[in-house]
């Protein structure tokens, strides 16, 4: 009966899920690695980008870009916020909160491009090292 078991259980292993949550591990890894010298994570490159590519972004239009939590999204802005590269800026609504580049953050992102470029360039070749060739 434990062959078996081992064998069933053996078989999950194979799950998609599993597999692109490896993948995922691998790619943020190796883009965190390439942004290491600026001092942010490819979480924050991307924030920061769609900012970028916005002006002015509610917490809300960004929490639904990303597909992330906006309790989680929320955390990341913080830390964007004490790293003075995101500011929050004045809404007619209250109850909307929006987030701004400042121009530290700007500096930190046009830094940041030529190695998120390299990193692009460079992803396939590092996840075919561990055998995520399906890129």
């Amino acid at each position: 009966m434990k062959e078996k078991n081992t064998f069933k259980y053996r078989q999950l292993l194979s799950c998609k899920c599993l597999k692109m949550r490896m993948a995922s591990r691998i790619a943020t890894q190796f883009y965190d690695k390439k942004l290491k010298p600026i001092k942010i994570k490819i979480t924050q490159f991307t924030i920061l980008s769609i900012i970028a590519s916005s002006n002015n972004k509610t917490v809300s239009s960004l929490s639904s870009e990303l597909l992330m939590d906006r309790t989680t999204l929320t955390r990341s802005l913080d830390i964007l916020i004490k790293q003075k590269l995101i500011k929050n800026i004045k809404s007619t609504d209250a109850r909307e909160r929006i987030v701004q580049l400042t121009t530290q953050g700007h500096v930190v992102l046009e830094q940041a491009i030529p190695l998120w470029k390299e990193a692009e360039e460079e992803i396939f070749d590092e996840c075919k090292k561990y055998g995520f060739s399906a890129f």
